[in-house]
């Protein structure tokens, strides 16, 4: 039990960072570590059974705040210091994950609509970053029609925590909010601990309004995803795999996007030594593989008391 709890803690640590690491996805990390389900319906069904919610994910949600204060803290360092080893030990988990995923779509004989959903979902990773051209939005002031914009743009940042494969950072950079975003966050943090009353009453109906989108997306996205793989399970794993097969050329390419001159130092790192970039980058890789490949066989060997309910009641 302790041994299935720390395992989810550190579960959750990884899709906290995931969730914070330009061009990652918390949700693909929940995909890569077996506990995508269990998110999806505990969060689903917080409301109807919230002491039952809590239990089988509260070890995940405190490795999740515990990720993404490290992210703040540590990841950015290690991504402006060590971009290469950092990034490839990522994209491995990812990729290390993959066998998994595909277990849950393997049939005698693939159907067009699976073929389809996996097409899909790689057109839609690798249309992203190209779409990402670091537009940004200008805003002269706050007003009712913003506060609305936020609200929706909340909604669609929910979906980045949600549908695995989706980088929230990329989804806004599309649409021209990230930086601004990113800006008036820091403002309102800025606020809290500097006491400035005035910046806190300026950024606070952002928050506020950014905050019930992503509430109202992650409760209404999550019961929609768990009722689409309870009818069409293939079909949605299918999708699944399509989105993290292509994610790594998400996450290189926004790394090294030529369109983002914060790139810059990555590209100038990269040039300098690409031989020895190219060598650890492969070790790094190969770490994350094995690692991925380590906690599936681990998950498969000693499920947790949540995932064996989750699969006798799937069953029934």
């Amino acid at each position: 039990m302790v041994k299935d709890r720390l395992f989810d803690f550190l579960k959750g640590i990884i899709i906290g960072i995931a969730n914070i690491m330009p061009g990652f996805s918390g949700g693909i990390m929940a995909v890569s570590f077996n506990v995508y389900d269990r998110i999806i319906s505990s969060i689903s069904n917080f409301f109807s059974k919230p002491k039952q919610a809590i239990k089988d994910i509260w070890a995940i949600a405190l490795g999740g705040v515990v990720g993404i204060i490290i992210s703040l803290v540590a990841i950015s360092f290690l991504l402006k210091k060590f971009p290469i080893p950092t990034t490839m030990l990522f994209t491995g988990l990812i990729v290390g994950s993959i066998p998994t995923i595909f277990d849950k779509v393997k049939t005698k004989k693939f159907k067009l609509n699976q073929i389809i959903a996996f097409f899909a979902g790689i057109i839609f990773i690798i249309g992203i970053p190209l779409l990402a051209k670091g537009k940004t939005v200008v805003i002269h002031e706050i007003d009712f029609g913003l506060l609305i914009t936020m609200f929706f743009i909340g909604i669609v940042a929910a979906a980045t925590m949600v549908i695995p494969g989706v980088s929230g950072s990329l989804i806004l950079l599309a649409f021209g909010y990230y930086i601004f975003i990113v800006d008036f966050l820091k403002d309102f943090l800025q606020s809290i601990i500097s006491f400035e009353k005035e910046l806190f009453f300026k950024s606070f109906p952002l928050v506020f309004s950014l905050g019930i989108g992503i509430i109202f997306g992650v409760i209404g996205l999550s019961k929609l995803i768990e009722k689409l793989i309870k009818k069409f399970p293939l079909i949605v794993y299918s999708t699944i795999l399509g989105l993290i097969s292509a994610s790594p050329f998400a996450i290189i390419y926004q790394l090294f996007n030529p369109n983002d001159p914060s790139t810059e130092p990555y590209r100038k790192i990269l040039k300098e030594n690409l031989v020895l970039n190219l060598i650890v980058g492969v070790v790094f890789l190969t770490i994350g593989v094995i690692l991925a490949d380590y906690m599936s066989k681990f998950e498969k060997n000693h499920p947790s008391k949540a995932k064996i309910q989750q699969v006798e009641q799937s069953e029934k």
